[in-house]
């Protein structure tokens, strides 16, 4: 899948480079990227709309380009397909929730324990398709697991530093997986 210019253009750049980094960018830069996170900016007067589309859009391109990638490498175990599928349920019913700790104190902790485990879910269904893959190729994909911990561990200390999860976190998180996503289509397809 290369282009005129001979360069690498996967399926789903188009989400992967412009729409998911640029609505979480814009929905994150209505404040401070260290000092707040989505669910606050989401729950914000004006911005309900943004955050519910950026959630309903983010976990379907996860889903449907992990999905994707399970097909190319061949990948048909019914359970890793069920915890992508989890995961993305995790962060569309996180963005519906409301997050108004002072009035909805239940809700907002529901929320928070969704959009938590959202991304955990989904990386381990990742980390379970790796294996996989590295078990046919291990030298091939050593650099996938070089790329998989250490977005892991980056992500484990912006959580670490700031104590709690910032809009920062967050955005490296998704523009992150975004990243790796790719990564693993031109891995596959060369």
């Amino acid at each position: 899948m290369t282009g005129s210019s001979g360069r690498f253009k996967g399926k789903y750049d188009f989400f992967t480079i412009s729409l998911i980094p640029g609505i979480t960018v814009l929905l994150a830069s209505h404040d401070s990227f260290t000092d707040t996170n989505l669910s606050v900016l989401g729950n914000t007067a004006g911005n309900q709309a943004l955050f519910t589309l950026w959630g309903f859009t983010t976990g379907t391109y996860y889903c449907m380009y992990s999905f994707y990638l399970f097909n190319i490498g061949r990948y048909r175990n019914k359970a890793v397909k069920s915890i992508i599928c989890t995961a993305a349920a995790f962060l569309f019913t996180a963005v519906i929730i409301p997050y108004m700790p002072e009035q909805y104190p239940f809700k907002s902790r529901l929320h928070v324990l969704l959009a938590f485990f959202s991304p955990i879910l989904f990386t381990s269904g990742m980390i379970v398709f790796l294996r996989f893959l590295s078990n046919k190729n291990r030298p091939r994909f050593r650099r996938a697991w070089e790329i998989m911990w250490i977005l892991t561990a980056c992500a484990c200390l912006l959580f670490i530093r700031a104590g709690f999860i910032t809009s920062l976190l967050e955005l490296f998180t998704v523009i992150g997986l975004c990243g790796y996503l790719r990564y693993m289509e031109r891995l596959l397809i060369s």
